[in-house]
């Protein structure tokens, strides 16, 4: 092997070398973004959940029990009624 050869080898090997550690980073950014837990999305996913309990026990109080969900969690008057 000539050294001209051994020099494109080693150019070779270090622009392989730098894509796969971009390619790494890029792939955590991606998994770290989707997949790990969001404190903000979980207050969103409560928020939502406590809305529609709302709903339906206010659907409940309305229909004389035959639709929606009685107050089981104990916070209809609490949370759920806006002065």
């Amino acid at each position: 092997m000539s050294a001209s050869e051994e020099e494109k080898n080693r150019s070779m090997a270090l622009v392989a070398s730098v894509l796969f550690i971009i390619a790494f980073v890029v792939v955590a950014f991606i998994f770290f973004q989707k997949f790990m837990i969001n404190p903000q999305l979980i207050q969103l996913r409560e928020g939502h959940r406590d809305e529609l309990y709302c709903q339906m026990v206010l659907r409940y109080m309305e229909t004389d029990g035959r639709e929606g969900w009685r107050d089981y969690r104990g916070i209809f008057y609490k949370d759920c009624i806006r002065q």
